[in-house]
């Protein structure tokens, strides 16, 4: 599969050193999980999702160029009761699988704000809605995972894409045609 934004990063446990890709945060309201990640692979490199010894998600080189795994973190800025979440297309539900999940939050307990941070499975020619934590200060994007490449489409130019796309919305009724990709932990 092709990657999207997989920044893997090494850290320091117990036992020694481990490269991960790390999604969310460590702390009260908040949730951390570490995906194991080959430490060897370029961004050009193709990837597969495995499962480890504890049924959880690995991330290593090899397969084709069929599909994508992408991190999509919906962290955006303070503004107190926002929430980050991705969704999917209604047409595409089907071709997104959630592989692992975190969260980060703001405040000392993590009450304040909260934003999603999540490693997917994408087939090719799907359409994810981001909408990151910060209210009306950060207005929705669309990535659309082509066969190719991925678009980033900004909330101002999504109505023309769509004008060449095969989809159905209206941005007064988002959840009428998107559903959200829900987290691998209760938040």
């Amino acid at each position: 599969m092709k990657q999207y934004n997989l920044k893997a990063e090494k850290r320091q446990l117990s036992f020694g050193e481990l490269t991960v890709i790390a999604l969310g945060e460590r702390g009260r309201g908040r949730y951390e999980n570490l995906v194991p990640f080959q430490g060897d692979i370029t961004e050009k490199d193709f990837v597969i999702p495995t499962p480890t010894k504890s049924n959880k998600v690995k991330v290593i080189g090899g397969g084709d160029n069929i599909g994508w795994v992408a991190r999509i973190s919906c962290k955006g800025c303070y503004t107190r009761g926002t929430i980050g979440q991705a969704s999917v297309h209604n047409k595409d539900v089907g071709n997104v699988t959630v592989l692992a999940s975190g969260n980060g939050a703001e405040g000392d307990a993590g009450r304040i704000g909260w934003w999603a941070d999540y490693l997917l499975q994408i087939a090719d020619d799907t359409l994810i809605r981001v909408k990151q934590h910060g209210g009306y200060k950060i207005p929705a994007y669309y990535l659309f995972f082509a066969k190719d490449r991925v678009y980033k489409i900004s909330g101002e130019e999504f109505p023309i894409w769509l004008d060449s796309h095969d989809y159905n919305f209206n941005e007064e009724n988002v959840s009428e045609y998107f559903t959200k990709i829900k987290t691998t932990h209760d938040h």
